[in-house]
């Protein structure tokens, strides 16, 4: 059945800062954003919005290899989808 307050949409649990920060600030440089929102149980925008407030910080910034597995598998330049090829 779905949720009237929320037009259906899976239900995320609020932000705490307290509790989620000390895990987002170990983990966001070396691992996906989305694996990490998933495991827990936020959404995407708000870890990055967590991030981008404590952008100078060394832990809110990826590193480079990260990043570039994470464009393989979502198809920028290569890995991914293949792209269209013209005739």
């Amino acid at each position: 059945m779905k949720n009237k307050n929320n037009n259906g949409k899976q239900q995320v649990r609020r932000f705490r800062e307290a509790v989620d920060g000390p895990v987002i600030m170990r983990l966001y440089a070396t691992m996906p954003t989305a694996e990490l929102a998933a495991m827990l149980g936020l959404t995407v925008k708000q870890i990055e919005n967590y991030a981008y407030r404590h952008n100078t910080t060394p832990w809110a910034h990826k590193s480079a290899a990260v990043r570039s597995a994470e464009n393989s598998q979502k198809g920028k330049k290569g890995g991914g989808r293949p792209r269209k090829v013209k005739k």
